[in-house]
């Protein structure tokens, strides 16, 4: 579902060609500094937890909307088209499950044992915090099909994700998933105009090391538990962006997605331990973006 998520939005993105003119618009800046603002989503793999008579007793399908932000400064060397770029951004989302069940069984993380509890309404906080930065270099080609870049990119990317456990006014418990990526990107772009405004287009396939660290921090569920987790993850990410003066004022509209092949889950099973494993996520932005 997540990977058909983002199939479709690199169709729509190629779907325009139609429209664009091969004229480059890569400016004759030698410096830029941008910053965004706009909308986050994240559909990251399912939470769930412990049992109730209808199916899981806390659950959550981590589909969340939020905010983002960042920074971008660009460099360039202009006689040879080449451009150093950075981009710090930050990002947040949370999202809440509630609801009354008579009678739920919570396992313990640490050990498996069950915990029952009954009477009372559940509910569960999930918040992730996203943010991280990269650092690129690239070189850009004037062509007859508009301006051709390609490069490469170190990147640093964090998920911070947080799950407050309540049953009426009695906290139970709360997990935590701590996950850093540190690899690599090829980076692909092409400029040019869409209707008249500058506009571009990139493409980026990134390769991490991803480390987990998972906590389990009890509460009237005693007791504490962590865990490691790694392995490596590949990442799609497609951004397209059409700018325009405000009164005099540069300002972009940008819109943007991320796959990312392998993202953490924490699996609950009864008498048995918490385990840490990984499913496919997908990340959109939609995007204003004001050149400083």
């Amino acid at each position: 579902m997540r990977l058909a998520i983002l199939t479709s939005l690199l169709a729509l993105g190629c779907s325009l060609g139609n429209l664009l003119h091969a004229q480059s618009t890569i400016s004759d800046r030698p410096w830029e500094l941008t910053s965004s603002h706009g909308v986050w989503a994240a559909f990251l793999p399912d939470y769930e937890l412990g049992t109730a008579a209808a199916g899981p007793a806390f659950q959550d399908d981590l589909n969340n909307v939020g905010y983002i932000t960042d920074l971008k400064m660009v460099r360039r060397f202009l006689g040879t088209r080449t451009s150093f770029e950075t981009n710090a951004f930050y990002a947040l989302a949370g999202s809440s499950f509630d609801g009354s069940v008579s009678n739920i069984s919570v396992p313990d993380p640490a050990t498996g044992g069950a915990n029952p509890f009954a009477g009372d309404r559940r509910r569960l906080d999930s918040h992730v915090d996203h943010y991280g930065f990269d650092i690129t270099l690239r070189d850009t080609w004037r062509t007859r099909f508009g301006g051709l870049s390609a490069g490469c990119a170190f990147s640093y990317m964090a998920f911070d994700q947080d799950f407050d456990i309540d049953y009426g006014t009695t906290q139970l418990m709360e997990e935590e998933l701590n996950t850093d990526f540190r690899g690599g990107k090829a980076v692909f772009g092409w400029d040019g105009r869409l209707h008249g405004r500058p506009s571009n287009f990139d493409l980026l396939i990134g390769f991490y090391d991803m480390d987990t660290e998972y906590r389990f921090i009890g509460q009237a569920i005693a007791g504490a538990d962590s865990q490691e987790f790694s392995r490596n993850a590949t990442t799609i990410e497609t951004y397209f962006t059409t700018r325009c003066d405000i009164r005099g004022c540069q300002v972009g509209w940008k819109i943007g997605a991320m796959y990312i092949s392998d993202m953490p889950v924490i699996e609950h099973t009864p008498t048995q331990r918490a385990s840490i494993n990984s499913d496919d996520a997908v990340t959109l932005s939609g995007i204003v973006e004001i050149l400083l």
